[in-house]
């Protein structure tokens, strides 16, 4: 219960894949550019006040549902500061880290990410599922190319900080940071992108990926009714016990898409 990992749904089914052993490569950084960054900042307003219309105009998916932002307010969490953030050369796709707060502003041990996409003269973040092309998903591959996840999904000052509350009064503290957490399930899982890195740059992985996200779509779509009530439950063990029959639905949702990515090496 007090071991922090990147906050996702899908680690334990394709975490396997990815960059546990890329090496470090050369890259150029660029800075976000400011539209990106106006862009989050309307997310992070938007969510903090539970603004659906608000966050439904910066988001890729469109008026899909207010979850994300009515969940949002009955956690009492709020979008920080971006931590990192990539974009590619073209300047059409970014992707951003960003720390979670508390009610109080303080930063939560997981950070969670947005895939940040050019949509004609308009920059919009992903924030609820939607089904992305291969080329962005290729693009993100490429920017991530030699990340290690757990640097860039985990804030371990937060981590640390938590760790040494007395263990008397640390179980409705990490009852309460456990289901801000799985807030994830309310958003997309943009930080899947982060476990598999160079491999998405594969095209026949970036077309699973394509099916993989159309997969999560559906599941979102179908199990909505759950997630608004997982939404509107305040109290945290309460919101984690209605959430997690929806979890194990996801988890069957995705299954075997892991199985069918191929190493970016090619052996």
């Amino acid at each position: 219960m007090k071991k922090w990992m990147i906050p996702l749904a899908l680690v334990f089914v394709l975490g396997a894949c990815g960059n546990g052993e890329e090496l470090p490569t050369e890259e150029t950084k660029r800075p976000l550019p400011e539209a990106v960054e106006t862009v989050y900042t309307s997310y992070q307003q938007a969510l903090e006040i539970g603004d659906a219309e608000a966050l439904a105009e910066v988001d890729y998916a469109g008026e899909r549902t207010d979850i994300p932002a009515t969940g949002a307010v009955a956690r009492d969490l709020a979008p920080g500061d971006i931590y990192e953030g990539w974009v590619n050369e073209a300047g059409d796709v970014a992707y951003i880290v960003h720390e979670m707060e508390d009610g109080d502003g303080n930063e939560l041990p997981n950070r969670l990410a947005k895939v940040a996409i050019k949509d004609g003269e308009d920059w919009k973040l992903v924030v609820t599922p939607a089904v992305l092309s291969a080329d962005v998903i290729g693009e993100v591959g490429e920017l991530l190319t030699g990340i290690e996840a757990n640097e860039y999904g985990v804030n371990t000052e937060a981590n640390a900080r938590l760790a040494d509350v007395p263990e008397d009064e640390a179980g409705p503290i990490y009852d309460r940071v456990n289901a801000q957490t799985d807030y994830v399930a309310l958003e997309a899982d943009n930080n899947v992108f982060l476990l598999l890195s160079e491999t998405l740059t594969v095209p026949e992985n970036q077309q699973v990926m394509v099916e993989y996200f159309e997969a999560y779509v559906k599941w979102y779509d179908e199990q909505e009714d759950g997630l608004r009530e997982a939404a509107a439950t305040e109290d945290p063990v309460e919101y984690l016990e209605v959430l997690e029959p929806l979890k194990q639905k996801l988890e069957q949702a995705i299954d075997g898409y892991d199985e069918r990515l191929v190493d970016p090496s090619f052996g």
